[in-house]
C-alpha cells in the first residue's frame, strides 16, 4: 500500500467541490482552531463542512498556522475515513491554483520535440520530448514547481512520460530516430511497479522500445544512486535506453559515470557555453570524454547557441549535439531542412 500512495495514489485528492466536508487525520490534538463545530469527531479524525472554496483555504491557512505536525487531510462532497489523504501543505496548493491542478488532472499538455543531430554528418539522431502546457502562459517550469509544493510530482512525471511516447506514435518518427524521454528519480521508488504504465503506454502504441532513450534530470539532486541504478537495469531489461542528463552539476561527475555507465551522457549547458573560450570548461570536457570514450558512451552537449561552440564540440569528438543554434522544441517533428536557423 505504501508503495501506491507513493506512486499513484499522490494526486487522487483533485476533485475538490465547492461545497463539501474536510477530514483531518493528525497525532496531536487540534488546538484553537477556528473551524466551527465539526460534523463529526472521533479519536483519530475530525469532519468539518464548507460552504465554498474560500472558506476551504482559510480553514486550511488556520490549520497550517497551529503548525502541528503529521496532520493529513482530504476533501469530498460526503468524506469517510478510507479517502486518500494528502499534507495540508499539497491540499491548500492545490486550492490556491486550480488552473494548475486542472492542468495535471485532465493531462492538458504536450510533449514538444527538440532535435538532436549527430556531429558526424550532421543530420537528424533523435529528439527531446519537451513538456508544454496547452496554456501557453503558463511555463514548465511554473508547472513543475507547482507539482512540487502540491504532491503531484508522480503525477505529472508519469503522464508527462505516457505523452512522450504517444507523441512519438503520433508523429511517426521513423525507425532508429530516438526520442529521448526525461524522468525524475525521486518520483520512482519501486521500478517494478512505478514504470508499469510507461512501459504498457510502449506497448499500447506500439512503440519500438530500442527507440527509446529515459534520461534522468535532477542530476544535481541525485542522493541515492543505488536506486537509480535500479530503475536503469529496468529500463534495459525492457530494451532501452538511458542517458545522464545535466552532467557537470551537483554529484561528481565522473564517479557517477563511472558507477552507471549510461548509454548517453549530456554535459550540462553550463559548460558547453563559450566552450571554445573558456580552458576551465574545456578541461572538464576532456575528462568527461576520456571517461565515455572507455564506457563507449555516447556524448551529447546540450544548450549549444553558436556556430563556435559547435564547432568545439565536433573538433573534440563529441557525439551529439542540441541546443537552439540547431533547432528550438516544435510541436511536430522537424526535418533536416528545418536544422540551423541561426546560420
Amino acid at each position: 500500500m505504501e508503495q501506491l500512495s507513493v506512486c499513484a495514489m499522490c494526486g487522487t485528492v483533485l476533485d475538490i467541490p465547492e461545497k463539501g466536508e474536510l477530514l483531518m487525520r493528525s497525532p496531536e490534538s487540534f488546538r484553537n482552531l477556528s473551524l466551527g463545530n465539526p460534523l463529526k469527531q472521533e479519536d483519530t479524525y475530525t469532519i468539518y463542512q464548507y460552504f465554498s472554496l474560500h472558506q476551504l483555504e482559510q480553514m486550511l491557512l488556520s490549520i497550517r498556522s497551529q503548525s502541528i505536525s503529521g496532520v493529513r487531510c482530504t476533501v469530498a462532497k460526503k468524506v469517510t475515513n478510507s479517502y486518500p489523504m494528502v499534507s495540508v501543505e499539497e491540499l491548500l496548493q492545490r486550492v490556491q491554483f486550480p488552473q494548475f491542478t486542472e492542468i495535471v488532472q485532465k493531462g492538458a499538455f504536450q510533449s514538444f520535440l527538440q532535435p538532436i543531430i549527430s556531429m558526424e554528418d550532421e543530420k537528424i539522431f533523435g529528439f527531446e520530448h519537451l513538456l508544454r502546457a496547452d496554456k501557453r502562459e503558463v511555463s514548465p517550469a511554473a508547472l513543475f514547481n507547482f507539482a512540487a509544493e502540491a504532491g503531484l510530482t508522480s503525477m505529472l512525471d508519469q503522464r508527462a512520460r505516457k505523452t512522450a511516447v504517444r507523441k512519438r506514435a503520433q508523429e511517426e518518427i521513423s525507425d532508429g530516430v530516438k526520442s529521448f524521454i526525461n524522468f525524475m528519480p525521486s518520483t520512482i521508488y519501486n521500478p517494478d511497479f512505478c514504470l508499469r504504465q510507461t512501459f504498457h503506454t510502449v506497448d499500447e502504441y506500439g512503440v519500438d522500445p530500442k527507440d527509446l532513450v529515459f534520461e534522468v534530470v535532477e542530476t544535481e539532486k541525485l542522493d541515492d544512486v543505488s536506486r537509480l541504478k535500479r530503475i536503469f537495469k529496468r529500463y534495459k531489461e525492457e530494451g532501452m535506453m538511458v542517458a545522464l542528463d545535466d552532467v557537470g552539476a551537483g554529484y561528481s561527475t565522473l564517479e557517477l559515470l563511472k558507477e552507471l555507465e549510461p548509454d548517453f551522457v549530456k554535459i550540462d549547458r553550463a559548460y558547453i557555453s563559450y566552450c571554445d573560450t573558456s580552458a576551465k570548461k574545456q578541461e572538464f570536457l576532456y575528462k568527461v570524454m576520456d571517461v565515455a570514450r572507455v564506457l563507449g558512451t555516447k556524448v551529447l552537449a546540450e544548450g549549444i547557441e553558436r556556430q563556435e561552440e559547435l564547432s568545439f564540440c565536433k573538433q573534440i569528438g563529441v557525439d551529439l549535439a542540441q541546443g537552439y543554434f540547431i533547432g528550438k522544441p516544435s510541436s511536430e517533428a522537424v526535418s533536416g531542412n528545418s536544422l540551423f536557423p541561426s546560420r
